[in-house]
């Protein structure tokens, strides 16, 4: 029996310590472990991880999509997966909801704010967005603090609107057009 050897990341768009590569399908499970680790759950603001059936089955018909792209994110050089995001595209109004999943590993190494502004390097100058906007518990000071770093500025405060470790707690909205960058340079 041939076992198929696992394809090696494609980078598209380099950092100095990262890069934006293609999602792949042979790491679906570890996409899954990181977005199911509980601190991602917390992160988000959610009550429960998302199920393998479900997770797969989304992965599977819209990781790559007019409306929907993951991307990985990887070391610059070396090619070790450490987190993913996303840009989940609202065509209508040619804005995307930013996510970013950083594997539980990873974390606490500045990784978030270079794969935040890779990404919206990629929306802006690849995909012609206009806007980039995402959501996150005020709570929640790295992710804060790597969203202000990578260009994204505060555009509004729901109440009440997100749980943090089983508390009610505000959710921050932040937001970028391309002149943000651009002031940034």
């Amino acid at each position: 029996m041939t076992t198929t050897p696992p394809t090696a990341p494609v980078p598209l768009r380099a950092g100095a310590r990262l890069a934006l590569a293609l999602a792949r399908e042979e790491m679906m499970q570890e996409y899954h472990r990181w977005e199911t680790d509980p601190a991602t759950v917390v992160g988000f603001g959610a009550r429960w991880p998302v199920s393998w059936e479900v997770f797969s089955a989304r992965f599977r018909s819209s990781h790559t999509s007019d409306h929907y792209q993951l991307f990985e994110v990887i070391t610059a050089p070396g090619g070790t997966p450490v987190g993913t995001t996303a840009l989940s595209v609202d065509q209508s109004v040619n804005s995307a909801e930013f996510t970013l999943v950083i594997a539980p590993e990873q974390r606490g190494r500045g990784y978030a704010a270079e794969a935040t502004a890779l990404t919206l390097e990629w929306a802006f100058t690849i995909a012609s967005l206009d806007s980039v906007w995402l959501e996150v518990p005020a709570p929640h000071t790295p992710a804060v603090n790597a969203y202000l770093k990578a260009g994204l500025r505060p555009a509004g405060r729901l109440r009440s609107a997100a749980l943090w470790h089983g508390e009610r707690v505000d959710k921050l909205l932040f937001d970028c057009v391309p002149d943000d960058l651009a002031e940034k340079r």
